[in-house]
């Protein structure tokens, strides 16, 4: 048997560049995964804090049956122009009018900034195209409340309206 003085020992280089890209793929496709988590795990974020805030509103309406009944929380919307009561500056007894206005102003300064406020962050995002708003509807057909919450989220390329909404029966 004759001996092969030529054998071949080692990868070849071509060998080196296949596995070079084989593992850069699966680190692309593993860095993709984690940005894919990021996102989704934000998301969540956004979903528990609309949550948050439509619990809050609900239950500042069971708070002021008085108002609800006389109609103080039909269709308002939060705004940064919404200013406080009177009685809530002057620490005074609050009529369940003024109840209703200091719980829509406590509701919009958790997602408009007050006057002259430096360093603002929202609990839920707005974009130029999408404002962050809160909402309380009123159905007079059904004696029913919508409290909704909507915000603006990043989807690929655009800005999408996200809503979240839950109905009050009083």
């Amino acid at each position: 048997m004759p001996l092969n003085r030529h054998q071949e020992h080692g990868f070849s280089l071509l060998e080196v560049l296949i596995a070079v890209v084989v593992v850069s793929v699966g680190f692309l496709a593993t860095a993709r995964m984690q940005i894919e988590g990021m996102r989704s795990s934000q998301n969540a974020y956004f979903v528990s804090q609309a949550n948050f805030m439509l619990r809050e509103m609900t239950d500042r309406m069971r708070a002021n049956n008085d108002g609800v009944a006389d109609g103080f929380y039909q269709n308002v919307e939060t705004s940064s122009a919404t200013d406080w009561p009177t009685c809530m500056t002057a620490q005074t007894q609050c009529s369940a009018q003024q109840v209703a206005q200091a719980d829509l102003a406590t509701w919009s300064r958790h997602l408009h900034p007050p006057p002259s406020a430096v360093g603002f962050i929202p609990l839920l995002p707005s974009s130029a195209a999408i404002e962050a708003a809160g909402r309380v509807d009123f159905d007079a057909g059904t004696n029913t409340y919508t409290v909704s919450v909507q915000w603006s989220e990043r989807m690929g390329k655009e800005d999408t309206v996200q809503t979240l909404s839950v109905q009050v029966f009083p």
